[in-house]
Formats: structure tokens, C-alpha cells, sequence
């Protein structure tokens, strides 16, 4: 279920009250807020309420609502509400377990740029599930998805924050990103370890080709950097940089 609340924003200001409840974690008062502007047909009252419904925070825990929410949301072009479908199709939440569908719901949030859409649909082919496993597509969709979890990082320890409740949130998804980030690094060593040099040059050219999917969620700092010139260091042993 971390998942589900990973990336989900706490207020946005068409609905700032329910996300002030949610912050303060008034669950309850959160979604009185967000349902009305969810059946109203706003989008992201309907990934919020939707993630609430998946944790069952204020609200009594219902997958498959979950999933029409997130469903109504990804038609709007929500890449996190697509990548969420993929994950409730790949773990049998609400739906029918099917790789396939998470293969193909994964996908669209990846060319979105979707980070986590990016890291699971690069899980897929390291496994061949809902996919023919390929190793060189696994690699470089790992490697475009760990671009975005070195670059977006909550520091714990800033003396700007006041800890109140919404740098916990932040801090709990630097958490779950750290692990994800670790998750990756892990595998590409992995996976090196397995490639012929022809590989590693298909995989570099891959890299470079999906690097166009790699900046809607990155901070606008990196959003030029150029990933090519760091193309070497992406296959160095220890880090991806």
C-alpha cells in the first residue's frame, strides 16, 4: 500500500481544505472534501480519493472503487493514476491479476515520464512477466526511472523544516524513494553482470533513446541536463552516476 500513497500531493488549491484535513490526518474530513469534487469530475480529487480508498484511510478500504477512481482519473491523462492501475492489475487488487494489463497500463505511464511507471515496467522485463524478458530493455528503463530518484530528495536534517506534518509525508516518501532508488541500483548491478559488451552498447543506445521519457517530473534545475553526456558512468558498478 505505500505505493498507492507514494506521489500522492497532500492539497492542491481548487480543494486546499481537504488536503489541510489530510495533512493533519483528519482522514475522515480529507475525504467529505475531496468526494464531491471527485463526483464533480475533478481529476486529481479522484487520484486523492482514490489512494483513500485502496489505504482505507477515512473511508471504509474498497479496491475496486479504487479502481474506477483511478480509472476516471487516468482518462484525464493522470500518469501516476495510469501506473496506479498497472499496479492494482499486476498485484490482483480489485481486479483480476493480469501482468499483461499492468504491461500495458505501466507502459503508457513510462511515456508519460511517470517514475514509477518507469521502475515497475522495467521490473516487468527484468522478469518477463506480461513481457518477453529483456534484459537490455529492463536496464535502460531502470536507469531512466533512477535518473528521477537521485535528482528529487527531501532532506530530514534541513533546519528549514519544522517538521510538522507535511515534512513527515515528505519525509515517508524519501523513505520509500530511497528504497526504490536501492531497489534499482541492485538490480542494474545484477543485470550488468549478465550482458555481452554488445549488450552494454544496445543497452547505452536504449538509454538514450527512452531518455525523452525521463524529464515531466524532474525538478526544473535537471530538466536540461543532458543525459547523454553521463552515458558511461550509467553502467559504473557501484552507483548510477
Amino acid at each position: 500500500m505505500l505505493l498507492f500513497m507514494l506521489f500522492t500531493p497532500p492539497a492542491y488549491a481548487d480543494f486546499k481544505k481537504g488536503g489541510k484535513a489530510y495533512l493533519r490526518g483528519d482522514y475522515e474530513a480529507a475525504a467529505k472534501e475531496f468526494i464531491p469534487l471527485a463526483e464533480r469530475g475533478d481529476h486529481r480529487a479522484m487520484y486523492a480519493i482514490g489512494s483513500m480508498y485502496a489505504a482505507g484511510l477515512g473511508v471504509e478500504k474498497d479496491l475496486k472503487k479504487a479502481f474506477e477512481l483511478f480509472y476516471e482519473a487516468a482518462q484525464n491523462g493522470r500518469a501516476d493514476a495510469i501506473c496506479k492501475l498497472g499496479l492494482m492489475y499486476e498485484q490482483g487488487l480489485g481486479v483480476p491479476k493480469s501482468f499483461k494489463e499492468a504491461a500495458r497500463y505501466y507502459h503508457k505511464s513510462a511515456k508519460k515520464g511517470y517514475p514509477l511507471g518507469q521502475y515497475r515496467f522495467g521490473l516487468l522485463y527484468m522478469n518477463g512477466n506480461g513481457v518477453k524478458q529483456n534484459l537490455i530493455n529492463a536496464y535502460a528503463w531502470l536507469v531512466i526511472a533512477g535518473h528521477y530518484f537521485i535528482y528529487n530528495t527531501f532532506d530530514p536534517d534541513d533546519k528549514k523544516n519544522d517538521r510538522n506534518k507535511h515534512d513527515q509525508l515528505l519525509l515517508f516518501q524519501q523513505q520509500e524513494k530511497d528504497r526504490i532508488f536501492d531497489d534499482i541500483t541492485s538490480h542494474l548491478q545484477q543485470m550488468k553482470t549478465k550482458m555481452s559488451v554488445e549488450d552494454i552498447d544496445k543497452t547505452r543506445d536504449k538509454v538514450i533513446s527512452l531518455s525523452k521519457y525521463r524529464k515531466k517530473y524532474h525538478p526544473v534545475q535537471v530538466k536540461n541536463i543532458k543525459i547523454e553526456s553521463n552515458i558511461e558512468s550509467l553502467f559504473l558498478p557501484d552507483t548510477l552516476y
